[in-house]
């Protein structure tokens, strides 16, 4: 769909899925000697690590999609609207880069958590994050990644936004609750247990995007959502089951 919101956020969404995929080569060319390496497995944790990212990419940048909705015509492209999608960008390309090194680095650390228990999670989570705060660099660690993400930000600037002519503001809407169905489907459909059935754990730890990692279990297992997720599969499910004689 050759959309005005598409191409606002398609350097976004490029430039998400190339730090993704970087981190993924530097995972594998790590542990290659461990790595199932069949063109079979590689292919599927491709599509795995596709799949999850972009599930990510629309939950990171839903703050960015409402205001680009509900940003009024005469503002589009304007300098107001240049420095607030700078540091949009800036952020998300931050925290998108802060993420995957924390995977790399953290990795021991932040694998506990997918077998801790969903009400002691966030306890857990905060005894994590100190441990990390009292052993590592964490300032200079940052400001190498605030440097890189300023940097992405310097070079693809021209390319954050298009001559496109803003559509209507009902237009606008209208791509918005399109935008929030493919993340309810998303949310509802995909399942990582089912599609990332790995028996090799280091093809598993390249196949799935950080952030996806580190919060599906807590979200699927404590969100309402999953109760709506639960009762639409099982509806699926009577509805596919052949009648009994």
């Amino acid at each position: 769909m050759n959309s005005f919101l598409v191409r606002r956020l398609a350097v976004f969404f490029i430039c998400f899925i190339s730090i993704e995929l970087l981190a993924a080569l530097y995972l594998a060319i790590d542990n290659f000697d461990n790595m199932d390496w069949t063109f079979k497995n590689i292919v599927r944790d491709l599509g795995v690590l596709q799949l999850t990212s972009f599930v990510s990419f629309l939950v990171m940048i839903f703050p960015y999609v409402v205001y680009l909705t509900l940003l009024p015509k005469k503002y589009q492209n304007n300098k107001y609207d240049k420095l607030i999608t700078y540091a949009v960008f800036t952020i998300f390309t931050f925290l998108n880069i802060l993420e995957n090194v924390s995977s790399i680095i953290f990795w021991g650390e932040f694998n506990i958590l997918k077998n801790t228990a969903s009400e002691k999670y966030l306890e857990k989570a905060r005894q994590i994050l100190l441990e990390i705060y009292a052993e590592y660099p964490l300032a200079q660690l940052l400001s190498i990644i605030l440097a890189c993400s300023l940097l992405l930000c310097l070079i693809l600037r021209k390319f954050l936004f298009t001559k496109m002519e803003t559509p209507s503001f009902g237009r606008r809407i209208f791509h918005f609750i399109l935008y929030l169905a493919v993340c309810f489907l998303a949310f509802i459909n995909i399942d990582i247990e089912k599609i990332n059935n790995q028996t090799n754990s280091y093809n598993s730890r390249i196949s799935e995007d950080g952030t996806y990692s580190l919060f599906n279990s807590f979200i699927k297992k404590n969100t309402r959502l999953m109760l709506l997720r639960d009762k639409y599969k099982n509806k699926q499910t009577r509805e596919q089951k052949p009648y009994d004689n």
